[in-house]
């Protein structure tokens, strides 16, 4: 017999360390492709019972999108704390893409790439798309406050620098042999271009 759980999706204070364990193990799994996986397929690779995945989200849809908004926020948490020892707001900066370009990039080309048909995929990573381009804006705008750069439309710099890492991941993408003969990887490319862009805003 079918096991039917229409429970709303734990939050984090309601899992406990198995599920905690779980969808760590389902964070490997989605990254390695969940493409046409039922429930219980996914059971069985990650060798728990079915019905400890319904304990944790009622369908595959809401455990995706849980277990994405779980991982980008624990990514967005590692960001801000890179940038409680530092004062200036450039500094602040620079060490809060450093933490974002490791994961905005590739995961989130991958999640479109694979999952953009499950319903609510695309809006969990446009939250945190915008999210990660709204802090960027907050800190541009402390460093025209600061004069550490000239003051400029801090939105659209943050859009640019927001934008900088899936633009490349999807160039990379379509273009495998681009990577291989710049012998570079996307995190890199990503800096770079975002060190271009902040170097032309410094306060002369």
């Amino acid at each position: 017999m079918a096991i039917v759980n229409s429970r709303k999706p734990k939050t984090l204070n309601e899992l406990t360390f198995k599920h905690i364990e779980v969808i760590e193990k389902f964070e490997e799994l989605l990254e390695q492709g969940i493409y046409g996986l039922t429930m219980s397929d996914i059971a069985a690779k990650l060798r728990v019972s079915l019905r400890t995945l319904y304990e944790i989200a009622p369908s595959k849809e809401h455990l995706i999108t849980a277990t994405m908004d779980r991982l980008f926020t624990h990514v967005g948490r590692q960001a801000t704390a890179a940038m409680e020892e530092v004062e200036s707001p450039m500094s602040k900066l620079r060490a809060y893409i450093k933490v974002g370009y490791e994961v905005v990039g590739p995961k989130i080309r991958k999640f479109h790439t694979d999952l953009n048909n499950v319903r609510g995929v695309v809006e969990t990573l446009d939250y945190h798309r915008d999210y990660f381009i709204a802090q960027i804006e907050e800190l541009l705008e402390e460093a025209v406050k600061h004069n550490e750069i000239t003051d400029t439309d801090t939105h659209v710099v943050a859009i640019a620098l927001g934008a900088v890492p899936l633009l490349l991941s999807d160039y990379f993408y379509h273009r495998e042999n681009y990577q291989r003969e710049l012998d570079v990887t996307l995190e890199n490319s990503a800096h770079l271009i975002a060190d271009l862009i902040l170097e032309g805003l410094n306060q002369k």
